[in-house]
């Protein structure tokens, strides 16, 4: 027989006061995650204004600097602006408090992500100089862009909600789609203004269009309603029928020697063509954006209210459990002289049962917690099979020396020829590089 714990100490109360805290802490986490989705939104901005600008700059140094000047000077004023806006908004990030240990890695890809911005006055200083090829400032600018991206990375994997973490992998993977649809407009302009596609600016082509397909695809399973109808709306535009149309001219056209095309002049009906498009696209992100901070508002409001008839009822608990308690005590096997019962051989001991109330709280928090983590196993798999892939592909680029379209068409063609999806191939890289240590693959 165990002893009556202490009356200076309460087991029911000091559960009721975790379970507040439980739910103070879920607060708190959708508080922060609504400050990551408000970053989302500024680097959304920040990223379709250099996109903008890589494409004209891609399609000014093909054209040898004979067009695209006024928009170019344009597009670069505009991503000042937005930048300096995203620098603004950082500042309060580093204010008392706001750097708690679950943000370390957050933090860490804010400090990339600037370090990339940093570099931007010197790539443009190349491309003003036409010091670069029209891929090179492609690399440039995705580079930078890439960095961006990663921090919304970060931000969809600390989601804890379901219904906020399927509307970040949404919103990441059309971000991600849309990014490579601006790779292909700069690759495209390039090739175009140059007259010229040659076998690897048509396999960088065509690896940008398969890519967008998985994002794009992925996007469509985690979306709301209004988005995916507006996804469908766009591919009947008239500007993606003809995006489609230049699409075969430029992976068709000539052989692997490169043929010239016949009219350069199509670079500009490409890129309006594409900038179309992905203005459209930008829409549906503003749709995808609205949907998200909803989610993220909603979730919010709830756990607040939640957590409020938690603390009443708790509190309730406490005082009719003060008023009507009785001692009791926990033993282990029927001691003598204590009033027992049979039941299906099983010995059922008359004990007043003090707390039940309190621990069909607990009960109901434990199986609302797992309920949350199987609804979030779904969106995390998405978002942990695309960090597998883009990690698998950094690796083939370091130890192997590879671009990053000769990484992914490595992987791929690896998948189509083994029967394997590609996240299966790219985690068996991962764990391959993980085993033989830095020096591996």
């Amino acid at each position: 027989m165990t002893q009556t714990p202490s009356p200076s100490f309460s087991f029911e109360e000091a559960i009721g006061d975790f379970l507040v805290a439980s739910r103070k802490c879920e607060v708190v986490s959708l508080e922060r995650l609504l400050e990551a989705v408000q970053l989302v939104g500024r680097i959304r901005a920040l990223v379709h204004q250099l996109q903008r600008e890589r494409g004209a700059s891609s399609l000014w140094i093909g054209s040898g600097g004979q067009r695209y000047a006024d928009e170019l000077a344009q597009y670069r004023a505009e991503s000042d602006t937005t930048a300096q806006a995203f620098r603004e908004h950082l500042d309060g990030w580093l204010e008392p408090g706001a750097c708690a240990h679950a943000r370390s890695r957050l933090l860490g890809r804010m400090a990339l992500a600037l370090h990339g911005l940093s570099g931007l006055p010197s790539l443009r200083a190349e491309v003003s100089e036409r010091t670069l090829s029209p891929m090179e400032a492609m690399r440039g600018f995705s580079e930078l862009i890439r960095s961006l991206l990663a921090v919304v990375f970060e931000a969809a994997d600390s989601a804890t909600d379901p219904e906020v973490s399927r509307a970040l992998v949404a919103l990441l993977n059309f971000m991600q789609g849309k990014e490579l649809a601006g790779q292909e407009r700069a690759i495209g302009a390039a090739g175009f203004g140059q007259g010229v596609f040659d076998g690897e600016l048509r396999q960088s082509l065509l690896h940008r269009i398969d890519a967008q397909e998985r994002s794009f695809r992925i996007f469509s399973e985690f979306a709301p309603k209004p988005a995916c109808a507006a996804w469908q709306e766009l591919q009947g535009a008239g500007f993606a029928a003809e995006v489609e149309r230049l699409r075969r001219q430029a992976c068709t056209h000539g052989d692997l020697r490169g043929d010239p095309l016949p009219d350069p002049a199509r670079a500009e009906t490409w890129f309006a063509c594409t900038t179309a498009r992905i203005d459209a696209m930008k829409e549906i992100e503003d749709l995808l954006e609205m949907h998200l901070n909803e989610c993220c508002s909603a979730r919010i409001t709830a756990d607040r209210a939640d957590l409020g008839a938690v603390r009443d009822r708790v509190e309730q608990l406490a005082e009719s459990e003060l008023r009507d308690s009785v001692p009791y005590a926990v033993f282990f096997g029927a001691p003598e002289g204590l009033e027992s019962t049979q039941e299906e051989g099983e010995t059922v001991l008359n004990v007043p049962i003090v707390g039940h109330s309190v621990m069909d709280l607990v009960q109901r928090q434990a199986t609302r917690l797992q309920s949350v983590e199987d609804e979030l196993h779904a969106a995390r798999q998405a978002l942990d099979e695309r960090k597998t892939i883009e990690r698998a592909k950094a690796l083939l680029i370091q130890h192997r020396g590879l671009s990053e379209d000769q990484a992914y068409k490595l992987l791929r063609q690896t998948a189509m020829n083994q029967n394997r999806r590609l996240a299966e191939v790219a985690e068996a890289t991962v764990a391959m590089s993980d085993l033989l240590g830095k020096g591996g693959l």
